[in-house]
């Protein structure tokens, strides 16, 4: 039944995209939730760890295929596998689900907004990324811890056109030893590292009934991936329980839940992910050179731009991050938290209080529209701007609420840390450099007419000695 996934254009069942999204919403979803419900039923108890990598693999040929409406559904199946499976997860099950996240994500990176455009890719982002290949992101060993231990739905695009945000420029040039159900350690070994031959999916796009004669190859191509990361950090975001367009919380009481059953490692893994996915769009929406050219040989309608990338990737890494931050220096999110896991998170306390560090600098920087490489200084009001440029002025109130839900995570969890005496941590140290930067803060949200940054930042002010 699953066959025509591995290669739809192979098939004669399918002419066009819209014959393949027909048969999967009326024949294929339905079997594949069986299958997860099959799989949640009996997993430890009677199935192995071989059939959780053959129902991820099923997951990563629905979610790679060439759609928007089935890369939604396979996000979705793989986010109500998680949701439903992960208490009875050992360590070597979240290796899998974490290790298929990786590579999800590293394929799904829309490089070809570089390479198409002539230009060159980073070293980083070459290392064996190729546009039809899917490798892994080998997580670094952290201080402290050991690798082996222990459709209805929205979608993450306003206009629903692309992943690429048609957005004016800013301007700016910048295991447990064993297990129930039996499995060996070489089977288990076995099935970790086969995860890199299951998830090798290629994009064959197929044609679109009344498409759009003009529309362009590697627009389409392009505009997928995009779509795909987008999807994957908004499933990222519903694990954890937070919308990753406004910050808010989602109304689901599991989220801290899934956050305690996952190791310092498998979260780490998921943080390089999303910082992966922060940096690769930060890049790109600093190159205004690649970006008109884009538009100038026609891959592009619009200036072309990563914002929401960037900035759903960056609120996740602030909640994971301060999140376990917080369990390390004793102000934790939420009551209960088992004394073992409190002890884990703090020996990678240095780890993640230098990750957190950096990430707050970058916010407030994007947040009051400095250039990161600028030693001098700017504090320019709304109304000069306006005054200079009307269009400057509409571009930068478009970088000032879309940075919003993430500086009012950092000045809400600063809030927070008032009550932690560690004074030695590095994040400590960027807080206190940071009071120099509150007035220019409330300066931008008082322009924006944003009374919550502005009250937070009185807050802070009320409760801290400066």
């Amino acid at each position: 039944m699953f066959a025509d996934l591995r290669d739809p254009s192979a098939s004669r069942r399918f002419a066009t995209v819209d014959d393949l999204e027909l048969w999967f919403s009326t024949t294929l979803i339905k079997a594949l939730r069986h299958v997860i419900a099959l799989y949640s039923a009996y997993y430890p108890r009677q199935l192995s760890l071989s059939i959780m990598t053959e129902v991820l693999e099923l997951l990563v040929l629905c979610i790679a295929q060439p759609s928007e409406v089935l890369g939604k559904v396979g996000t979705l199946c793989l986010h109500d596998m998680i949701r439903a499976n992960y208490a009875k997860w050992d360590a070597r099950a979240w290796t899998l689900v974490c290790d298929t996240l990786a590579r999800l994500f590293n394929w799904s990176q829309p490089r070809e907004l570089f390479s198409v455009a002539g230009a060159a890719v980073t070293d980083a982002e070459a290392n064996g990324q190729s546009a039809k290949s899917m490798p892994v992101i080998v997580p670094q060993v952290r201080r402290g811890i050991d690798p082996t231990h222990a459709s209805n739905r929205p979608s993450p695009l306003r206009t629903g056109g692309s992943g690429v945000d048609m957005l004016p420029s800013t301007g700016e040039e910048t295991p447990s030893p064993g297990t129930a159900n039996g499995d060996t350690d070489s089977e288990v070994n076995g099935n970790v590292a086969n995860i890199e031959a299951i998830a090798t999916p290629t994009l064959l796009l197929l044609p679109r009934a009344n498409a759009a004669p003009d529309a362009k190859p590697d627009y389409v191509y392009i505009t997928l991936k995009c779509i795909l990361q987008l999807l994957l950090i908004q499933t990222v975001g519903e694990l954890f329980g937070i919308d990753v367009e406004t910050g808010a919380p989602l109304a689901d009481s599991a989220a801290n839940d899934l956050y305690g059953h996952m190791s310092a490692h498998h979260l780490f893994v998921l943080l390089d992910c999303l910082d992966q996915s922060r940096a690769f769009a930060h890049r790109f929406n600093a190159n205004h050179t690649v970006r008109r050219k884009l538009v100038e040989m026609g891959v592009m309608p619009t200036m072309p731009s990563l914002l929401k990338q960037e900035t759903g990737s960056v609120l996740m890494e602030l909640h994971i991050l301060q999140h376990m931050h917080a369990d390390a220096v004793g102000v934790s999110f939420a009551k209960g938290r088992g004394l073992s896991m409190v002890a884990e998170r703090q020996t990678v306390v240095e780890e993640v209080d230098d990750r957190l560090s950096q990430l707050v600098q970058h916010v407030v920087l994007q947040y009051l529209g400095r250039n990161s490489a600028d030693a001098k200084r700017r504090v320019v009001s709304m109304a000069n701007r306006l005054d200079a440029s009307t269009t400057e002025a509409k571009k930068r109130m478009v970088m000032t609420a879309a940075w919003r839900p993430s500086i009012l995570a950092v000045l809400s969890y600063i809030l927070r840390t008032k009550r932690s005496t560690n004074e030695k941590l590095p994040f400590q140290a960027v807080v206190s450099r940071l009071w120099r930067d509150l007035v220019e803060i409330v300066g931008v949200a008082v322009d924006a007419g944003d009374r919550d940054v502005v009250g937070v930042v009185q807050q802070i002010m009320n409760a801290v000695e400066i």
